[in-house]
């Protein structure tokens, strides 16, 4: 093999894996969606942190609370930001979840370090597309 064949193969080689190391890390949870259960919130219970995409807005940084029984509050990351409350309650196996600002759907991944909490809903004042995503350590 000539040296600039070979350097061109191995260049696309270096390109494919970075765009397969790229494409799994921007890759949403795999893990399939818990089947929610009475009690499952107090394993879930404490601090998660994440991103927002609300529909129209500017993607930001978030953190939430978990109770144990199913309340939770979220806001932005930012110093002295307004705490939004809401609830969650277990319907056939799935998360309803209504807050201040949005209601929809939820589903927790657990994977091997680490819990995925995800959002799907509108928000209240006008049915824009509300995708949250947070994570928790074990």
């Amino acid at each position: 093999m000539t040296p600039t064949r070979w350097f061109s193969g191995r260049g696309v080689g270096v390109l494919v894996l970075a765009a397969v190391i790229a494409g799994c890390a921007a890759a949403p949870t795999s893990e399939p969606a818990r089947v929610m259960k009475e009690g499952d919130f107090k394993m879930l219970a404490g601090h998660w942190t994440g991103k927002t995409d609300v529909q129209g807005e500017l993607s930001a940084e978030i953190e939430g609370i978990i109770q144990e029984n199913g309340s939770f509050w979220i806001a932005d990351r930012r110093p002295n930001a307004t705490q939004f409350p809401g609830t969650m309650k277990i319907v056939d196996g799935g998360v309803q979840y209504d807050s201040a600002k949005s209601e929809g759907k939820m589903t927790f991944h657990e994977g091997s370090t680490s819990w995925t909490w995800n959002w799907q809903g509108v928000t209240k004042d006008g049915g824009r597309r509300v995708s949250n995503q947070l994570t928790k350590s074990k």
